[in-house]
């Protein structure tokens, strides 16, 4: 496959997964795609959990460039948790909107490994379960008085 048709099964494992259609999503991918040690089952629990948290859940593609059989893109992850409780978390009704990155791995028409980062710390800030820095701050400079 060339790099534009690699971007397009992207495109379109990130258009299944916007739908909830998490089957049809994960047909795409390669057992031991995410790594040693985490199953495809694990990550779908992890996904029908997020869906279930966050019902408006969506990512976006900001930006994209591909070479050889490896994709590459910065993606914005946004809902708002007002559904079931999310790793033990009541809802909390605040939004979330965070980026990451992916490095997808394709070949045969399947995504066989997946490497990434997610900006975790602002997805805890937002959700009130860690102060922002500025909060973080204000709290020091306060305990100095």
């Amino acid at each position: 496959m060339g790099t534009e048709e690699n971007k397009a099964l992207v495109r379109r494992f990130i258009d299944l997964y916007n739908q909830n259609e998490l089957d049809a999503a994960y047909k795409m991918l390669s057992p031991g795609c995410f790594g040693e040690g985490i199953t495809l089952d694990q990550t779908r629990q992890l996904d029908i959990m997020i869906f279930k948290s966050f019902p408006d859940w969506e990512i976006t593609i900001l930006d994209m460039v591909a070479e050889g059989d490896k994709v590459a893109f910065i993606e914005n992850y946004q809902g708002t948790h007002t559904g079931e409780p999310y790793m033990g978390i009541p809802p909390t009704g605040k939004k979330q909107d965070f980026n990451a990155t992916r490095i997808f791995r394709i070949v045969d028409n399947k995504i066989i490994e997946i490497k990434g980062t997610e900006d975790l710390l602002s997805s805890a800030q937002q959700l009130g379960i860690l102060p922002t820095i500025q909060e973080a701050i204000k709290a020091y400079i306060d305990s100095l008085k």
